[in-house]
């Protein structure tokens, strides 16, 4: 009874402290303006609801950087480790597998949904992560706080709720996305 016990705190703990693990913070681009750039550090989970099915979810950490015309967004597992990186430019998006294999496209929302396996608005992000809707595609804003800042909006597809924000821009995001057999539920809690 009592080696149970110990199992179970132990497998308790590490999960608290495996849950607390956040990639580090993303090096720099030496090109970028520094005015421009926005880099965050926190901790996502995913989850895919399909109907009669039991959800499919994914949680880790990430690191985004981004100063405009280059994003570096880095993937971890629950651990720390880093599973991929997803980098986007002028020339297009290139995601970097863990195991050496790189993989390329127009943009880089395909190849983040390739990483985690199942989409997620990184394009949308580079706005959102800043505090703002994007121009385009438009976005319609359903609700603001007291400094006129968005909480609630929906663009692209995905309806985004924001709870509380630091002078970066949001720090707790909950975005869905409702498609034909699925329902997409990505929330980012931002811890750097």
């Amino acid at each position: 009874m009592r080696r149970g016990r110990r199992m179970l705190l132990t497998l308790a703990a590490a999960s608290v402290l495996a849950a607390c693990a956040t990639p580090q913070r993303i090096a720099k681009n030496e090109e970028g303006d520094a005015a421009t750039t926005i880099s965050r550090v926190g901790r996502f989970a995913l989850r895919v609801q399909r109907p009669m099915e039991e959800p499919e979810a994914i949680q880790g950490g990430f690191a985004w950087q981004d100063d405009g015309r280059k994003l570096v967004l880095d993937l971890a597992n629950p651990l720390g480790t880093t599973l991929a990186r997803v980098e986007s430019g002028p020339d297009g998006a290139m995601l970097r597998e863990s195991n050496g294999r790189e993989t390329f496209a127009a943009d880089p929302d395909g190849l983040a949904a390739r990483a985690l396996g199942s989409p997620i608005p990184v394009a949308g992000l580079r706005d959102w992560l800043r505090g703002r809707v994007a121009d385009a595609p438009r976005g319609q804003v359903s609700a603001r706080d007291e400094k006129s800042r968005a909480t609630a909006f929906e663009q692209d597809g995905w309806d985004v709720r924001v709870s509380q924000y630091d002078d970066t821009g949001p720090v707790r995001l909950h975005m869905t996305r409702a498609e034909p057999g699925r329902t997409i539920d990505l929330r980012l809690v931002i811890t750097e």
